[in-house]
């Protein structure tokens, strides 16, 4: 049968065979794909972060911490790391919402208390550091940051001369 050079006449070239089950996307697999990438994303951003802190680009570093949060909204660690980030640039503030945030997403991350505790500290506020740093033994008992942070907040201990001159440290309650 003649089709004539019509407009209509013109047909597509033949479509090679595909087998059915190449048509087939496997839902699983292609959610798996995306997570890993998303995973990359994350990482990727989250090692811009930690080389922009190490050259001191502390802005660089809340800016790349900031686009893997938006990624992984969960991430105790990425809170963790941006609040340090934000103390580093005197931003106490950003800093403690982070710390807390972090603290929030996982209570037995003992570097969320100290990084609420610098916060605190970098806002004046020394009590509620010393409190912080409590707190965080509570969920994380001997932790050697916390102890060490502890420490060095609370007031020295008066000096006392005793009889024979040599000095000891007062107990003092508290």
């Amino acid at each position: 049968a003649y089709q004539g050079s019509g407009a209509g006449a013109a047909s597509a070239p033949a479509e090679p065979a595909v087998d059915a089950a190449e048509e087939e996307v496997d839902p699983a697999k292609e959610a798996e794909e995306r997570a890993k990438a998303k995973a990359e994303k994350i990482q990727r951003y989250k090692d811009r972060g930690n080389k922009a802190v190490q050259a001191g680009n502390f802005e660089d570093a809340i800016d790349n911490y900031t686009t893997a949060l938006e990624y992984d909204p969960g991430s105790h660690v990425l809170y963790s790391n941006r609040a340090a980030a934000y103390c580093s640039v005197n931003q106490f503030q950003s800093a403690l919402k982070d710390a807390q945030k972090c603290i929030n997403l996982n209570p037995k991350f003992a570097k969320g208390y100290g990084r609420k505790s610098a916060a605190l500290c970098g806002l004046n506020r020394r009590g509620e550091a010393m409190s912080t740093f409590q707190q965080g033994l509570v969920f994380c008992p001997g932790d050697a940051g916390l102890i060490k942070g502890l420490h060095e907040l609370a007031p020295p201990k008066p000096e006392v001369k005793t009889e024979e001159g040599v000095e000891s440290h007062v107990k003092t309650e508290g």
